[in-house]
């Protein structure tokens, strides 16, 4: 943790950060950082930075999804009776997860890295505001710092819904003996805070940059922080922002969400750009787990691929079977044997499935060529998507008694999916809506249908209270175990701050 305080001091030579022109970094030379920023362009640059670690291996790039869908019972890993994939992924879906895991190290470390780097913009307001109004109208300036806020947050949320208490940053001017842990409560205040500033702050969708934090990001993920504490009156009046905003509608086809032609799409509320460069795949592997500005793509396909992929990700039965018969979300989420791929070119059969019966299309870059596998993808995470945005407010809806708008919510979604409508006599008889408790049923089914594979079931389950549902979970797994590597390094954490059970 120490070592990673200091990172943004010396990273504005980091360059590519990002898919489009508009978040790409280039060498901006020697900069003070006493003066820091003189000008717009060493504030945009140093924003550009902050976004980088959201594409590295412990994060986005590779391991994030990884445990998620792991952890959800959303993938297993048997394949003809054997564990895929190495022992610390196998850690997840076994629940065996211990301080010297690597992955969660790497997930720890880049999300403070983003904290890190959002910080030392922060610190810097008062050079920003002091840059003549000329060059940068305070719109702008505030547009910038609600950039880093947004950053800020959403890494924090990452580390305080896995880890409970933490190390608390806000300034990059710490001692560096690093912090002890403080209470989940101060970092969520934060999180809130800094989520409503950049609300208030950000562009529009419309009017921003491609791949950039917006308004609708700020406040949906507001909604999705104020939803998980329980706090329904509030995660209403955030989703309601988004959705009152009218700049989102979900896409026609479902499968838009999940390729490269349609990223950023009119559903897309926050993505992480991804990008393959071009050249040997894996000479962009980031194998440290540290971004280093050319590590621009996913692992994701070949994880999860079948078809020429690893099958560290197949599908789970349990996942399979909650889909209603005729879904074509099914389709466009799995392939079966007798699907074509590479743009109808390849026909799947049974040498490309695992022990299940289908294998992963979402994500899979073999839907426009010949395998999964052979390097890195370059489709970006949907981090956020309307559809959730919907889902979430179903919920909420549900929550405070206006049980039609739920239903309403709920319907929006699968009337995309060209599925019956809830209060329908076709869907009464399996998910009657009646009352509360009938819907949040509904809710239950209807999100892990349209969000399978997307890293949304394993902290679903945990806030509803029903990790019953998950295999080989321990009470004491609602936590991660705090990373080893901190412990040793920092000098205000010991074993006895370990999270019970590790």
């Amino acid at each position: 943790m120490k070592k990673i305080i200091l990172i943004l001091i010396v990273s504005f030579f980091i360059f590519n950060s990002c898919k489009t022109d508009d978040l790409e970094l280039r060498d901006t030379g020697a900069i003070s950082t006493a003066t820091f920023p003189v000008n717009e362009a060493e504030l945009k640059g140093a924003v550009n930075a902050a976004y980088s670690p959201l594409q590295s291996q412990g994060l986005y790039g590779r391991y994030l999804p990884f445990m998620y869908d792991y952890m959800g019972n959303d993938c297993e890993v048997l394949l003809a009776g054997t564990y895929r994939g190495t022992p610390d992924l196998q850690d997840f879906i076994k629940f065996t997860m211990t301080p010297t895991n690597n992955d969660i190290y790497l997930y720890w470390k880049n999300a403070y890295n983003g904290i890190s780097r959002a910080n030392f913009i922060l610190d810097k307001q008062d050079n920003i505001n002091a840059i003549s109004t000329a060059e940068m109208p305070d719109a702008l300036k505030n547009k910038y710092i609600g950039e880093a806020k947004f950053l800020r947050a959403l890494n924090y949320f990452l580390l305080v819904e896995r880890f409970g208490d933490i190390p608390f940053y806000t300034t990059t001017n710490v001692s560096p003996n690093g912090l002890p842990k403080s209470p989940k409560e101060d970092v969520y205040q934060l999180i809130i805070a800094d989520l409503n500033f950049a609300g208030e702050n950000l562009n529009l969708k419309s009017a921003a940059e491609v791949g950039r934090a917006t308004s609708g990001a700020a406040y949906a993920l507001l909604g999705k922080v104020h939803l998980y504490r329980g706090e329904h009156a509030l995660a209403k009046i955030a989703l309601d922002k988004v959705i009152n905003s009218m700049e989102y509608v979900l896409t026609a086809d479902y499968f838009d969400n999940f390729k490269v032609e349609t990223e950023n799409n009119s559903e897309s509320v926050f993505e992480v750009q991804f990008t393959y460069p071009g050249g040997s795949a894996w000479a962009y592997a980031d194998w440290g787990g540290q971004d280093n500005g050319d590590s621009e793509s996913s692992f994701r396909s070949f994880e999860y691929g079948g078809i020429g992929g690893w099958h560290n990700n197949d599908p789970s039965q349990d996942l399979l079977d909650e889909f209603e018969t005729g879904d074509p979300r099914y389709s466009a989420s799995f392939y079966s044997v007798g699907d074509t791929y590479n743009n109808g070119s390849g026909v799947v059969d049974a040498s490309h499935m695992g022990e299940t019966t289908a294998i992963w299309k979402k994500y899979e870059l073999s839907y426009k060529g010949g395998t999964d596998g052979g390097g890195l993808s370059d489709i970006n995470h949907r981090v956020i998507r309307y559809a959730d945005v919907l889902l979430m407010a179903a919920e909420v809806e549900n929550e405070l008694g206006n049980r039609s708008t739920a239903i309403d919510y709920l319907n929006e979604v699968r009337d995309r999916a060209t599925m019956p409508n809830y209060d329908t006599a076709a869907m009464n008889a399996t998910f009657p809506v009646s009352n509360m408790a009938e819907v949040f049923t509904a809710v239950v089914h209807e999100r892990r249908i349209e969000l399978a594979g997307e890293q949304s079931r394993f902290p679903d389950l945990l806030r509803w209270n029903m990790t019953n549902l998950i295999n080989d979970f321990n009470a004491h797994n609602n936590l991660l175990p705090i990373p080893q590597t901190e412990i040793d390094t920092n000098l205000n954490i010991s074993t006895a701050d370990q999270n019970s059970g590790y």
